[in-house]
């Protein structure tokens, strides 16, 4: 495993930001009521490279495991121990491909991942709704059956999915939701934020809608976006946490000023 000191004397892991802009940044940050994470796609670059980019900066980072078989792939290079050390907090978003799979390798796909990000001790681990609530609850059979808490776990709104499907199983199994905003706007979802329970909203991933699926910075959203974005912090609890789930560096900031400004 390569040292932090040698990983940064070969690698770029810097935000482009001047010191005054980050500075601001931080200020408006402490301002805002709720913990703001942001994603390890930031600066194009791997994660580790954007956990330390991010260090000192933002609380906490979502460690985006998006494709099944890369991630559990991940070597100690690309997962060095020494991450643990980091000033940040940590959270997984687990794999956005784990439909193509059979249940069975859904369900060995999330627990084996929970299990190689397991020394970073994980605050949550999002999830996209696994099929079917059969399915969802095979997860949730084996995670407790790993000796894990389903209560780190949250489900999130996608395309074709509606978590109101899946509402009772979780419950009786205390798992949380996490409401993306870019897709409440894009799939018709707004309706989610008066079904579901407040206190079972314990994650929100801030976004504006683009084309093709692409996440937008919050300076993108519509009227509409905007007062749905309100909405939503309203609901938002003392211990929600908050995404921003912007995939580049000025957009991300620049989400930082408008959450910051709305609030």
């Amino acid at each position: 495993m390569i040292s932090r000191t040698v990983f940064e004397q070969e690698h770029n892991c810097s935000l482009e930001s001047s010191p005054e802009r980050l500075n601001q940044l931080k200020e408006e940050l402490t301002a805002i009521p709720w913990r703001v994470a942001a994603p390890s796609w930031v600066i194009p670059a791997g994660l580790v490279e954007n956990c330390i980019a991010l260090e000192n900066v933002f609380p906490e980072v979502a460690l985006l495991f998006f494709e099944t078989q890369s991630c559990l792939a991940y070597t100690e290079d690309e997962l060095p121990g020494w991450l643990a050390e980091l000033h940040l907090d940590y959270h997984v978003h687990l794999p956005l491909d784990l439909e193509k799979y059979s249940e069975e390798e859904r369900v060995q796909a999330v627990l084996g991942l929970a299990r190689k990000s397991a020394f970073l001790s994980p605050r949550r681990f999002v999830l996209h709704p696994p099929g079917s609530p059969e399915c969802l609850k095979a997860c949730l059979e084996a995670w407790a059956g790993a000796g894990l808490d389903p209560r780190l776990l949250v489900l999130e709104n996608v395309h074709g999915h509606n978590l109101m499907d899946y509402a009772e199983l979780c419950m009786a199994w205390d798992v949380g939701f996490c409401l993306d905003l870019g897709h409440m706007l894009a799939y018709n979802q707004e309706f989610l934020l008066e079904e579901l329970d407040e206190h079972s909203i314990r994650m929100l991933h801030l976004n504006a809608p683009g084309p093709k699926g692409r996440h937008l910075p919050l300076t993108a959203l519509s009227a509409q976006g905007k007062d749905l974005l309100g909405k939503l912090l309203e609901k938002a609890q003392p211990d929600t946490l908050v995404t921003l789930e912007v995939f580049e560096e000025q957009g991300l900031l620049d989400s930082v000023t408008v959450l910051h400004d709305i609030v």
